[in-house]
């Protein structure tokens, strides 16, 4: 009986061998599958890691780039401002204060925008404007002094005198009149060029006539110009700065010399 049993143990042996043999088979299935698989993951991590590394690098750069041209906008907007704001403050009407003579508080949204618009025109246009108006380009500067005329001189009531160096072919200049002018201005008596808007990059100048914004000169003495043309004014004090002047800039009690090309009228 007992050798029985051994032989039938010895049967199953090759059976239990052959399970245990799968079993282990199947465990280094097992832990293949689990490299392969965490293997597979840290490739997928990686990538990810580096496509969100990308993202974050031309995220940044574009946020450089954004923020550089909102600067160069917000200096280029700034640089006109303060243009502006230097030739109004020259040809202000020397009654108003140095606030009201940059910014006119009963100026109308409107006219604002027209304004603004206006002023805010490209050197590059203002310079084809001028080139057609004189028959020159753009000058850097506005002359040291007044060059010589040899046209008539006509008068104006109140002693205001005008020299049309060109007639211009446009629209005509009426009392309200928005006109988009360059300009050079000189202290008469010396002949001291005292500001100009050739002097701030060729920015032109826009103004409305007729409604007390700048010396009454200026107000009168460019009604019946045409688009294109230049005139040369020349202002009694009265009609400038009178007895307060415009210190340390402009002298008390000073004639002036405009010389003004008109480069557009609305």
């Amino acid at each position: 009986m007992k050798d029985k049993n051994n032989a039938a143990q010895r049967r199953g042996r090759p059976g239990q061998r052959q399970q245990e043999r799968l079993v282990r088979i199947a465990r280094r299935r097992r832990r293949r599958q689990i490299i392969l698989a965490s293997s597979i993951t840290l490739v997928v991590l990686v990538i990810a890691s580096l496509t969100f590394l990308e993202y974050r690098q031309v995220t940044t750069q574009q946020e450089v780039a954004a923020q550089k041209l909102k600067d160069q906008r917000a200096t280029a907007t700034t640089t006109v401002h303060n243009q502006q704001a230097t030739a109004t403050q020259i040809v202000a009407a020397p009654t108003q204060t140095a606030a009201a003579k940059i910014a006119i508080p009963t100026q109308t949204a409107a006219a604002n925008v027209t304004a603004t618009a206006v002023v805010q025109a490209t050197v590059t246009v203002a310079s084809s404007e001028v080139q057609a108006a004189t028959g020159a380009p753009m000058p850097k500067s506005g002359p040291t002094s007044p060059p010589a005329v040899t046209q008539k001189t006509n008068t104006f009531p109140g002693n205001l005198k005008y020299i049309d160096i060109k007639e211009g072919t446009g629209a005509v200049v009426q009392k309200t009149s928005t006109v988009n002018v360059e300009y050079t201005g000189w202290i008469s008596k010396t002949g001291k060029k005292f500001d100009s808007s050739y002097d701030h990059g060729g920015q032109p100048f826009s103004v409305q006539l007729g409604q007390g914004k700048i010396i009454p000169g200026w107000d009168q003495g460019l009604v019946g110009m045409k688009a294109g043309g230049t005139r040369r004014l020349l202002i009694p004090a009265a009609l400038g700065y009178g007895a307060k002047g415009y210190p340390p800039v402009i002298p008390v009690n000073a004639e002036l010399t405009f010389d003004v090309t008109v480069l557009s009228v609305q």
